[in-house]
């Protein structure tokens, strides 16, 4: 039998209308409504009428995709399709956590919106970004950066995908010490702030307070952390990891290599279109990847046995 992990995408996975089909299911329409209530966020026009510009902006974004990711859970276990063990990008970490028992979903979205929130208003609008950097390696990078107060590695996605972030006057050098690095590209992305970096502190400490009121669980089945790239531990250390991976790199690679440790030979992308999906090709060769989106997926999925 397959071991599957199921992978919860981050950020910049939302499109518009994502959530069209999935709300013709009676069970994800009734979740979608008590979710909102709980969380008083409007999911329903998030998920099938916000566009590009609305669904853009990270106190929208971050609730959708989490919806996404627990309600397209719910119809792969409806198939039988249970994971062995989950991981998340980013916010997708909270998906993960839904996933494996640690909390139920009215409280993960609440937890989401109140992190999409912080991390708005952290910093002010226009002052800092991140840029993916393609063709160095991860260590390179590090001493390319090295020194620097204002840029820092952000994303540790694969051995030769690394994201950085920082303010916008810092992103400009380390671009340039970068280049001269031999980094193939530096290509700046589309996001509002400088996200896990020390840059996040007001938000992290804002988010900490939300997570504590929240009952966390420990995982009925191993989730990584992106802070350590290992398995969480226990759900009362819950509330100060997650305040961690808000102000620190995302350890995707490492979250991934805890999988394939564990025997993980079969991965499923749970959530709009196949970021994490893209990265396994680098990450775990020769492994059973896919990615669901919608109902009709999950309903066509075939894993091998």
């Amino acid at each position: 039998m397959p071991k599957i992990a199921f992978l919860f995408p981050g950020q910049g996975s939302q499109t518009p209308d994502m959530g069209a089909e999935l709300l013709t299911d009676p069970e994800v329409a009734d979740l979608c409504e008590r979710c909102s209530r709980s969380a008083d966020v409007d999911l329903r026009h998030l998920l099938i009428g916000a566009d590009d510009d609305e669904l853009r902006l990270t106190q929208n974004a971050q609730p959708a995709l989490c919806f996404m990711g627990v309600a397209l859970t719910i119809l792969l276990q409806r198939r039988g399709i249970e994971p062995a063990a989950a991981a998340g990008h980013s916010v997708g970490e909270y998906a993960a956590l839904a996933a494996g028992g640690a909390v139920g979903a009215p409280h993960v979205i609440k937890a989401v919106v109140e992190r999409g929130i912080a991390m708005a208003g952290a910093v002010p609008a226009g002052t800092s970004s991140m840029a993916a950097v393609l063709g160095l390696d991860s260590q390179a990078v590090e001493v390319a950066l090295a020194g620097m107060n204002d840029a820092w590695p952000a994303n540790y996605n694969t051995p030769t995908q690394t994201v950085i972030a920082g303010t916008t006057a810092g992103l400009e050098v380390a671009a340039r010490r970068l280049q001269e690095a031999g980094a193939k590209r530096v290509i700046p992305l589309n996001v509002s702030a400088a996200f896990h970096t020390p840059l996040m502190a007001p938000a992290a400490e804002r988010l900490r307070t939300a997570l504590e009121r929240i009952e966390w669980r420990s995982p009925r089945v191993p989730v990584m952390a992106n802070l350590t790239g290992r398995q969480h531990q226990g759900g009362d250390r819950i509330p100060h990891v997650m305040e961690m991976q808000l102000r620190s790199p995302v350890r995707w690679a490492a979250c991934v290599g805890s999988l394939l440790e564990m025997g993980c030979d079969t991965f499923i992308e749970v959530g709009p279109k196949r970021a994490l999906t893209g990265m396994m090709r680098e990450l775990a060769p020769g492994k059973n990847a896919v990615a669901v989106s919608t109902p009709a997926a999950c309903s066509e999925l075939a894993i091998p046995v």
